[in-house]
């Protein structure tokens, strides 16, 4: 007989019954213990004596069992045990092979023990081993065709059932949906389009404002002469008298302008347009332009921020009567001379746009008059405002003044309701 037929019968299969192991032992084992190459526990396998009384265990136990399962057990054992290769048949073969189709469970977490499955014994197959012992499992009987063919039939049936009921409700909304419905949905897009019909002709009137108002500020900061310059500002008769003498200190400049609208602020207000222009020299400065009954007019006083006494002459001239002036506000901390009793004097500090050289306002904080203009120098933001100066008596510094009056906030003058027609109002 060829070695390959002695090596299969020289070796016998077992399953471990700890981590369902296969693996095989010699046939002449004495029945000594052997540890389980997967899982590593030791095991107790039976002599040749109890193994021959398993194999005629099996055998009667197989002449009873029918045709069918008799190759299924065939077929089973011929699955379960596989020669491993190289084998020389000398002692114990740890190289084993387990079934391909039998996946071991994890058996890390369980404590590793000795285990005896051989004081397991079993009624109908005495001397035998539990985990030795072959029970037949029940056979799962397969669910037929017709169960299948059934069980679809009534799924369709339900899926058309619900969509008929879906459909059929669908119908009567669309029933219930009756004329008085009709008419109010109606009447929401007539208001509707009675709502948006205002916001386009807003939106078409800002665009013409802006593109003629900035006609008139490139005409404005491109003039060459004075009298160019008047006939573009507003209130002529205010502001021309103004505009003459200002420029009798420091004549007339052309401007020149590089960017209208600079990086698009632009602001409307009303009347009024306020924006942003870059000139020649790349300076940023803001410019308002007021619709009047003859177009659009630039505000001359807020371009130049007006004073009626020049900044640098007051430092000098200390005028005790009042004087308007247009100037960047900002409170501060500063008590002195005249003005040392911060109980009563809230401070302020003066600047004009064309000076370096700056004053410090006094506010009679217990004047009601002054409080809402207070409070809004209490935040802490530079404001532009208009207002009304004078120097004290025999005042010792050229720095220090009282503010008798708070014009408004802004430079721009308000603007009168018929569009700057008269210019009475104005003086």
């Amino acid at each position: 007989m060829p070695e390959t037929g002695n090596a299969k019968q020289n070796w016998e299969g077992l399953v471990c019954p700890v981590c369902r192991f296969v693996f095989r032992v010699p046939m002449n084992h004495n029945g000594a213990g052997v540890v389980c190459p997967a899982c590593a526990h030791l095991l107790q396998i039976p002599s040749v004596d109890q193994r021959r009384m398993v194999a005629n265990a099996r055998a009667q136990a197989s002449s009873k069992a029918s045709v069918s399962r008799h190759g299924l057990k065939k077929d089973i054992g011929d699955m379960m045990f596989k020669e491993a290769p190289g084998d020389t048949g000398d002692g114990i073969d740890n190289d084993l092979v387990p079934v391909d189709d039998f996946e071991p469970r994890d058996v890390s977490s369980q404590p590793k023990q000795l285990v005896d499955d051989s004081c397991e014994q079993d009624d109908d197959f005495p001397g035998l081993p539990a985990w030795e012992q072959d029970r037949p499992a029940a056979a799962a009987e397969p669910i037929s065709a017709l169960t299948w063919i059934l069980s679809g039939s009534l799924l369709g049936v339900s899926i058309v059932v619900v969509s008929i009921w879906l459909m059929v409700q669908s119908i009567d909304d669309d029933v219930d949906y009756d004329a008085s419905d009709s008419a109010a949905e109606l009447q929401k897009d007539t208001e509707l389009q009675k709502d948006i019909r205002p916001i386009d002709n807003r939106q078409a009137k800002e665009s013409r404002m802006v593109k003629e108002s900035k006609k008139v500020v490139v005409e404005f900061l491109e003039a060459k002469t004075e009298t160019d310059v008047e006939a573009l500002i507003r209130t002529p008769q205010v502001s021309i008298p103004r505009m003459r003498a200002w420029y009798h200190r420091d004549p007339w400049v052309t401007p020149g302008v590089r960017v209208v609208g600079h990086k698009n602020n632009i602001t409307i207000n009303g009347d009024t347009i306020t924006m942003d222009v870059q000139l020649d020299n790349f300076e940023i400065k803001k410019i308002v332009v007021v619709q009047t009954a003859a177009g659009y007019k630039v505000d001359w006083e807020s371009w130049v921020a007006w004073t009626s006494v020049n900044w640098q002459e007051l430092f000098d001239l200390r005028p005790t009567d009042p004087v308007e002036v247009r100037v960047l506000c900002k409170r501060v901390n500063y008590y002195n001379r005249v003005f040392n009793d911060s109980t009563k004097w809230f401070a302020v500090r003066l600047s004009h746009p064309d000076s370096d050289k700056s004053i410090y306002g006094y506010i009679d904080s217990e004047l009601p008059q002054f409080h809402r203009f207070i409070t809004d120098l209490v935040r802490g933001e530079e404001l532009p405002v208009t207002l009304k100066i004078s120097y004290p008596q025999n005042s010792p510094v050229g720095n220090q003044v009282s503010i008798i009056e708070h014009i408004q906030s802004g430079w721009v003058r308000p603007v009168s309701s018929n569009h700057e027609a008269g210019s009475s109002s104005e003086h």
